[in-house]
């Protein structure tokens, strides 16, 4: 197998570091009603093992942020040798609503929460000028964590912008 330069392979069964944080995360995301992709599951078996499928026709072959590059590149099983973070990643709510869930760190100075917060209130929520995403839940940090989740509605698929 060769690479592109600037490209690293892709190995879409290995979780990368960023993935091994959402599946560690999975069973305390689902307890508060928030079910992620079938990749993040403890338990996930990639569907195409054992069949005659195109892991690039997968659902869970590839991590979110990759989608597109791969989709990009075509058939090539390669991602940017740019470091993945996710910091956000999309889930089904018990009701079935897709929502997006922000990774936020807690210990930071940014007071990213308490804004956010603030801007989704009663008050604010209601002002015309407020363009800000509403929060629909924060999700805070279990015990020895400084890890707390943003879950916001999912305005529209990234894949297809509105025009």
């Amino acid at each position: 197998m060769t690479t592109l330069p600037g490209m690293k392979e892709y190995d879409s069964v290995k979780l990368s570091s960023g993935e091994v944080f959402c599946r560690d995360h999975y069973k305390l995301l689902k307890d508060r009603g928030y079910t992620l992709r079938k990749r993040y599951d403890p338990d996930w078996i990639p569907s195409w093992i054992h069949t005659s499928k195109n892991r690039l026709n997968c659902e869970d072959a590839l991590p979110i942020n990759v989608r597109t590059a791969c989709r990009t590149l075509g058939d090539f099983p390669y991602v940017s040798a740019v470091e993945q973070h996710y910091w956000t990643l999309d889930a089904t709510r018990a009701d079935g609503s897709i929502v997006v869930l922000k990774r936020v760190d807690i210990e930071t100075p940014q007071n990213e929460i308490p804004i956010l917060d603030h801007l989704s209130s009663r008050a604010f929520s209601s002002n015309s000028r407020n363009h800000c995403v509403p929060i629909l839940e924060i999700i805070n940090p279990p015990q020895g964590s400084n890890t707390a989740f943003i879950v916001m509605p999912l305005l529209f698929d990234v894949d297809i912008p509105p025009i």
